[in-house]
């Protein structure tokens, strides 16, 4: 199949010029391309130099560009741009990475509005302090939303530090200040959803959306107020499993106006080199009954809904409709009885399940106790995440025994405890911390050497946010290391067509992409870790 690139470039030779609605029209008429979501499209079109954007907001268009690219922008250049929009140069004394600065110019020159998605570990955050120094050169005002509570904190210490003049605020976790009597408020969704942050008037204002992906959600979406004409969106992933990101991130911010991927961050020494080890564990007996059972009545109920109830063929929008359709009946005992409801949550049921049996499969344990050796011998830091806190407190047992110190992180920990446990990691005290999803995304988790995945996982998200957790670079310049632990013969196994978007993405970058059998090559799991450079 072409490259999607190579695709718009030849919808894009007909016309002078198109929208990403038009673009959209004519992709979903096209074989090819018929499944692409928009969020693919406009992160192909703003990272690649074919193409050239001109507008901004709903009027933008895209064209092919009529002559060579130049290269990234130097700091000097991007300069002059940035001075063009503030006097003062919000750049000066960051030390921007050149894809920050490109990005910069490219958010200014779309109305200072749009979407930044980037691989986590090349500088988000940096990024939006110069838009923040760009409105508080105008005298003006700026709102940082972030999910948790650990990232305010994050994120105020990195204000105050690289904007010193500025009184920095907080709303949420006690805190209630406002953009009266400070430059800048770091917020939750949460709090700035249910208190109004009035911008004092005629003041520019400036809103920042951190992990803004999340921000598709009704309840988090009423955090973006209309009073901010200046919007930045930071994410690693700009994708969702629903309809918010059309309906709410797109119409609020725009589309994505730069796109810094792994094609870029390795190449350019943004992000560490990484290897990859897909490590494949079959499923006990017992497991492989319950797995096979579940699988064949979900597969019966897809039928049923496709073709009986009417739902969409393609896995991630019935996925989507069915959820929908549980969540729209709710408790109405009038729908109690409704075949189309009954079926749905049955089939979330069986999904659920399913995917439960192969995420904690007992060979995933032996997965780990056959590293153990490896992380010993090889690895400063090491990240596991889990799918249960069972299966994080099983592991943190297993390798304390080998000798690793390790502790577990999870939401039923006390905040100071989570707390302690991170800074020893830091420290080195720690070498091993386990982790149900929780450190996905949310919290300033120390840099590691290793990340070993035994969760199962269903996005592209998940895992550009796991391998990003161990891609900063090493000062001995070391790759970082990657294993993911998998069900054989599920829909975990990548030679049925896991992880395929992850791949395509990794691939071409990776130093190497291995998969290893874990039942019969134990002893090459530990030996795979050794570093090579």
């Amino acid at each position: 199949m072409p490259q999607l690139a190579d695709v718009l470039a030849d919808h894009l030779s007909s016309a002078d010029g198109r929208s990403v609605r038009d673009l959209m029209r004519g992709l979903k008429t096209d074989p090819r391309t018929a499944r692409i979501p928009r969020t693919q499209v406009e992160r192909t079109l703003a990272g690649d130099a074919r193409f050239a954007r001109s507008g901004d907001g709903p009027k933008a268009v895209w064209e092919l560009s009529d002559r060579t690219p130049p290269p990234p922008p130097h700091r000097r250049t991007a300069g002059a741009l940035a001075r063009a929009v503030d006097p003062g140069d919000p750049l000066a004394g960051l030390e921007l990475r050149d894809w920050q600065v490109e990005a910069f110019a490219a958010w200014a020159a779309a109305g200072m509005r749009g979407v930044v998605e980037a691989v986590t570990g090349t500088g988000k955050t940096r990024l939006a302090i110069a838009a923040v120094r760009a409105c508080l050169a105008h005298d003006g005002r700026a709102l940082v939303i972030v999910p948790t509570l650990d990232l305010v904190e994050q994120w105020t210490k990195e204000l105050r530090r690289l904007v010193p003049a500025a009184r920095i605020g907080r709303l949420g976790g006690g805190e209630a200040d406002d953009l009266h009597d400070h430059h800048v408020v770091v917020a939750t969704p949460h709090s700035a959803a249910a208190v109004p942050v009035d911008v004092p008037h005629g003041r520019p204002a400036l809103l920042v959306a951190d992990e803004a992906h999340r921000y598709g959600a009704p309840t988090w979406g009423a955090a973006l107020r209309p009073a901010f004409a200046m919007r930045l969106a930071l994410t690693a992933t700009y994708e969702r499993n629903d309809d918010g990101i059309e309906d709410v991130l797109g119409p609020y911010f725009g589309g994505i106006v730069c796109a810094y991927g792994y094609d870029r961050a390795v190449p350019d020494g943004v992000v560490a080199p990484f290897r990859i080890a897909f490590a494949g564990t079959a499923l006990e007996d017992a497991e492989r009954a319950s797995y096979d059972e579940l699988d064949r009545r979900a597969k019966q109920l897809h039928r049923d809904l496709v073709g009986t109830h009417g739902f969409p063929r393609d896995p991630r929008r019935l996925f989507a409709a069915v959820a929908a359709t549980v969540a729209e009946a709710g408790g109405d005992p009038s729908r109690s009885h409704d075949p189309t409801v009954a079926a749905c949550r049955e089939y979330l049921f069986r999904v659920r399940a399913r995917r439960d049996v192969a995420a904690t499969a007992a060979g995933k344990l032996d997965v780990v106790a056959a590293l153990a050796p490896g992380l010993l011998a090889h690895a400063d830091r090491t990240l596991v995440f889990t799918d249960t806190v069972d299966q994080a407190d099983n592991a943190a047992r297993l390798l304390t025994r080998a000798g690793l110190p390790a502790e577990t992180v999870h939401g039923d920990l006390p905040d100071a405890q989570r707390r302690i446990r991170l800074a020893q990691f830091r420290n080195g005290n720690l070498r091993v911390v386990v982790a149900p999803r929780v450190l996905d995304e949310g919290v300033d988790v120390p840099a590691a050497d290793v990340a070993v995945v035994l969760a199962a996982f269903r996005t592209r998200r998940q895992m550009i946010q796991r391998l990003g957790r161990v891609l900063r670079l090493k000062e001995d310049g070391r790759p970082a290391r990657l294993v993911v632990a998998y069900a054989k013969d599920t829909r975990e196994d990548p030679s049925a067509g896991a992880h395929e978007d992850f791949l395509t993405e990794v691939l071409p970058v990776a130093s190497e992409v291995v998969t290893l059998d874990a039942d019969a090559q134990r002893a090459a799991l530990a030996d795979w870790l050794a570093v090579r450079r």
